[in-house]
């Protein structure tokens, strides 16, 4: 038995719950998150979209974060923001969702995962596989495959 451990962008959840439900996985953990990456927390207006909750666009947009805070990457120009600035923010919220799967699964629902998540730009995320020793169904007490199915 494997561990899928899948952190992606908050944005591509329900795309990727269907993409497990299409090929029949059907236990999933989904966790809120925080983090960064090799993006070090940055992201570029274009990218606020789904990434960057309301309220922290909200603190970003307000004038008292402007001038005191200039290792924070925020300029003000005219408009609330030029263009090109990219914003280093720390940590940007994201999913993480856990699977414990077969061994025989763990090529097929990765590559749903990365199919499902992959953009071509920072921040996509990141899988990790893990070796589980074993498994336990509380309710039957049914162990290793047999409490998976």
């Amino acid at each position: 038995m494997k561990q899928i451990i899948a952190i992606i962008r908050d944005e591509q959840i329900e795309e990727t719950k269907v993409a497990l439900e299409t090929i029949g996985v059907r236990g999933v953990t989904f966790l809120y998150v925080n983090g960064r990456g090799q993006q070090k927390g940055r992201v570029s207006p274009r990218e606020w979209g789904g990434s960057v909750n309301r309220n922290l666009r909200m603190q970003l947009e307000s004038p008292r974060h402007c001038e005191e805070s200039p290792d924070a990457g925020i300029k003000m120009a005219g408009s609330p923001f030029q263009r090109d600035t990219e914003f280093a923010l720390g940590f940007l919220p994201k999913r993480m969702l856990f699977i414990v799967v077969r061994d025989e699964d763990v090529s097929r629902i990765v590559q749903t995962i990365v199919n499902t998540n992959q953009t071509g730009r920072h921040g996509d995320g990141r899988i990790f596989i893990c070796p589980i020793i074993g498994a336990i169904r509380v309710r039957t007490g049914e162990q290793g495959d047999k409490a998976l199915s």
